[in-house]
């Protein structure tokens, strides 16, 4: 029958998807290099074309490979493409979620944060000595200071050397840029200056550098407990 036949070829997509993820595994393939045809992977595993087409969209979606037009899949930069959306549609969906995602970012960060003082190199101290430089420049470039506080943070995470919680972040990118965007926009609401957020980063700053795990905790607890106060304030204020 039709319906089994496209069960049947689902499942077998489902295997072949696995073994060329176990494939990719096994020869230490990186993000760029290129897999065999689909032709090449059907005859290997004894499967049509159209099943290894069906895996290929697979691994696309969970962003384990990226198909182009008329060339070879290549290996993507592993990313938690499902994470992703579901935090996006989350944020979309529900206004109070920004709440729970900075209490996210209190666990995670924090101890990102005390992981990376015993872990950041100088190359990776001074890149980030840079990007506060450069925020204390842009005065009140919103759309700049968003970027700038971004990549500070995602950059103390990845110093953490730790892939699931670097996953993380990076698949957060999106709505934590939203959620900055709403924080900055409160502080000159408000009729505030960003010097504070400048002095905690810089504090920070000085606890990776001291390579002192419980005082870089400290200090980027101490940060997003703030922020977290920022939030839960204005919606006092809304429902007042």
């Amino acid at each position: 029958m039709p319906e089994a036949s496209t069960r049947d070829r689902a499942l077998l997509g489902t295997r072949v998807a696995a073994m060329i993820t176990e494939h990719i595994r096994k020869s230490g393939l990186a993000e760029g290099d290129e897999l065999p045809s689909e032709a090449k992977l059907a005859d290997e595993y004894g499967v049509s074309q159209r099943v290894v087409r069906d895996a290929f969209r697979s691994l696309s979606q969970q962003g384990v490979i990226r198909t182009r037009q008329g060339k070879k899949a290549v290996v993507s930069e592993l990313r938690p493409v499902a994470v992703h959306s579901y935090f996006r549609l989350a944020m979309q969906a529900d206004a109070a979620a920004i709440d729970e995602l900075v209490e996210m970012r209190l666990a995670l960060e924090t101890k990102a944060a005390g992981l990376a003082a015993t872990r950041i190199t100088p190359e990776e101290l001074a890149a980030l000595r840079d990007l506060l430089d450069e925020v204390e420049q842009v005065g009140d470039d919103l759309r700049r200071r968003v970027e700038l506080d971004l990549a500070f943070h995602i950059g103390v995470v990845k110093a953490a050397r730790n892939r699931f919680f670097s996953g993380v972040i990076e698949a957060l990118s999106d709505v934590l840029a939203t959620e900055r965007e709403r924080g900055k926009e409160l502080t000159e609401i408000l009729g505030e200056t960003h010097s504070e957020s400048d002095a905690e980063h810089r504090a920070l700053l000085l606890g990776l550098g001291t390579g002192d795990a419980a005082l870089a905790e400290q200090q980027m607890r101490a940060h997003l407990e703030r922020v977290q106060r920022r939030f839960r304030g204005d919606e006092e204020q809304l429902i007042t």
